[in-house]
This record gives structure tokens, sequence and C-alpha cells, in this order.
């Protein structure tokens, strides 16, 4: 279990209310309104230099160190989910239809105590401090556009580090690895433009959906027949639209999917494939076929030194070494600019009756943790008086 000093402790109350408060109105991406005033709120009575709001909903708050000779910036995201609450808590989400199922109150609510503590010790500061409240990490990706506005400069970034609770990690412990933790993530659509014909007469059409069958069994031999089997990687078709009526030749159908991996050449060999295929298939079948790509979110790719140097401050006896996870995340944009630590705070807790997984509606934590992530921060920024 990871020590928590007294004057972490002394912030329970305040920041358990913080996410309490922020749980019980979750907003969508870049509609985190209520959530940025609340958070505004919060720091305009702490001792910050500068608070700015960016990507609308955003937040980019700065401490300077004294004598700094660095900058470390840490990154919480806000944005709830399209989800109903079956929680049965007195804080439980009060708009309809939507929660903070996947911790990102708990994230807000860490960032918050740890800018208190900040506001508490401005003068023993040995670096430069940027917290980053970041929208829409579960939508379009709040991180680039936050990128774009600067969040990143002025001071200039010279570290970044991020946290998910995460179900999947006992509590009392860390999950992390250094190098590719999370996949780098391609939404994409393959459109099919085929010839509708009547049913009984198929030779005189151009079926699409029998193209749409012969596509998806293509993916599974080019990851299993082009993709050395030590390399990870996973086609995913969630959706096939197409078709009119039951005896009608499909004219039109598109595939979207998504390709996950954990290497920029393992990706852009799986791409090139799926090029070469469908080039291949247009031949064949006499339809048109385009490949597009919706939006690609980099590997989070966690750097070997800072990883090092991470498991040393935390201590080796708090910290799980986690397998590659298929998700993606948005703090990969950051990493293409700064080097950075992405990490897994530990929240199963089987025996409260903490287990339920991220995104589900009834996704919940014992609140103590909350404590232990602001403790992280405090090494990580090696706050010592």
């Amino acid at each position: 279990m990871i020590e928590i000093d007294s004057d972490v402790s002394a912030l329970k109350d305040y920041i358990i209310d913080m996410r309490r408060r922020l749980h019980m109105h979750p907003e969508t991406g870049f509609n985190e309104i209520f959530t940025r005033d609340m958070i505004l709120e919060q720091l305009n009575t702490m001792h910050f230099d500068e608070i700015k709001v960016m990507a609308r909903t955003g937040i980019k708050a700065v401490m300077m160190g004294s004598n700094a000779s660095k900058t470390i910036a840490l990154r919480a995201d806000m944005d709830a989910l399209c989800v109903t609450e079956l929680n049965d808590k007195p804080y439980i989400s009060q708009n309809k239809g939507f929660m903070h199922a996947c911790g990102h109150d708990g994230h807000m609510a860490m960032l918050l105590g740890i800018a208190k503590l900040l506001s508490e010790h401005k003068s023993d500061l040995s670096a430069n401090v940027v917290l980053i409240f970041q929208p829409a990490e579960e939508s379009e990706g709040g991180a680039p556009i936050m990128i774009e506005q600067g969040v990143l400069d002025d001071p200039k970034v010279d570290e970044i580090y991020a946290m998910h609770i995460f179900p999947d990690v006992e509590q009392g412990k860390v999950g992390i690895r250094s190098g590719p933790i999370m996949a780098q993530t391609a939404e994409f659509d393959i459109e099919i433009m085929g010839r509708s014909a009547h049913g009984a007469m198929p030779h005189k059409g151009i079926d699409t959906i029998v193209i749409a069958s012969h596509i998806i069994q293509m993916f599974q031999s080019i990851l299993t027949r082009n993709v050395d089997p030590a390399d990870q990687a996973l086609i995913t078709i969630g959706r096939i639209c197409g078709g009119e009526r039951r005896n009608i030749i499909a004219k039109h159908t598109v595939l979207e999917g998504m390709l996950r991996t954990f290497s920029d050449d393992v990706y852009e060999l799986i791409k090139s494939r799926i090029m070469a295929a469908l080039e291949g298939m247009e031949r064949a079948y006499g339809a048109s076929l385009s490949y597009k790509e919706v939006v690609n979110y980099p590997v989070v790719f966690n750097d070997i030194e800072l990883t090092r140097r991470f498991i040393s401050i935390i201590g080796e006896e708090n910290i799980v070494e986690v397998k590659p996870q298929m998700i993606a995340e948005d703090f990969s944009f950051y990493q293409k600019k700064v080097s950075g630590v992405y990490f897994f705070l530990g929240s199963k807790n089987e025996k409260k009756g903490f287990a339920a997984p991220l995104h589900s509606n009834r996704f919940d934590f014992d609140e103590d943790i909350l404590l232990a992530g602001v403790q992280i921060y405090k090494k990580l920024l090696n706050m010592s008086y």
C-alpha cells in the first residue's frame, strides 16, 4: 500500500466532496460547462500564476516554482459517458442518461487535490507545474486541440503524467509498464458501390453484401498470414450498413471498423495490405471500393527512463506490471510532443463491492484511492518539505 502523508490525508474531505459534486453532474465531450465552471471556481481560490480556458471547456493552470529547472504537467480528463447510472448512492448522476462511468470524476478530484496542496506549499516547489483539465477524451479527442492552443507551451513542458482509475488492478497497487501500454487505434470506413438487381437475377447486379463478407474474411487472413505472430494486432468490424429490401441485390454497403496495434510499422503493414486487397477486389468484382480513415490515435508509449524513475519513486512493492491494453487514449498525442508516463491506479476491491468494469452502469470505486493518487502526484513533483 502507498503510505499517505498527513498533509494529503488532511485533504480527504475536500477531495471526496469534489469527486461527488462532479459525479452528480456528468457532461459529455466539449459540453463540460458545469464541470469547467466548478473547477475554475476552485482554482481561482488558489495561488496559480495563470489559469486559462482552452478548447472551450478545458483548463490550463500554471504554478511557477522558485528556481525551477523543468516543467511537469499533470493531466486529468473531464468528460462523462452516455450511460444511465444504476448505483444506489446519495451522489448518483443527476443528469439522466449520463454518468461518470470511467472514473474521470476521480481524475479531476485528484488533480484538484494536488492543486490545493501546491497552493499551500508554492514556495517549496522545485519545478514549474502545469495542470491540464482536458475535455472530450471519450469522443472526438480533446488533446490535439489543447496542444494546438498551446497547453504544452509557455512554460514549455518537459514531462507529462496521467493516471486512470482501473478496476483490473487491485486497490493499493499501481499498474504500469514501459514502452507501449495502450494501442494505436484507427477508426475506418470502407464503402462499397456495386449495382442493384432483382434478387432472382443476381447475375445482373454487383452484390456489395457478398463483397463485404469477403472483405471481413480477408481481414483475418491479413492478421494471421501477414503480421508476425509475436506482434499484437486486431481488426474489428462493429457495424455493417447495406441493402434496401430482402429481394434486391444490395448496391451500397458500408463497413465501420477499428484497427489496433502497438507499432507504427505493423499498422502501416496492415493498412498497405488492406489497400492492396481492396484494389484487387475492385478488379475481381467490378465494384468501387473506398477506404477512409476517420480518426487515428497514436500508441500510448511510456518513456523508458521516466517509467524506471516512476517505479523507483513510487516503490517496486506498490507496482504491478500490466499487459499492453488494446484500448485507445488521446494522452498519446501529448507523448508525441513530450516524454510522458501513463499509469493505472488500482481500484479493484471485491470485499467492498468495487469490481464493476469501466463504462459499466454500476462502476464505482472506494474513495480512499483518491488519496493514493494525490500522494503519487506529490511524489512525482518531489514535494518534500
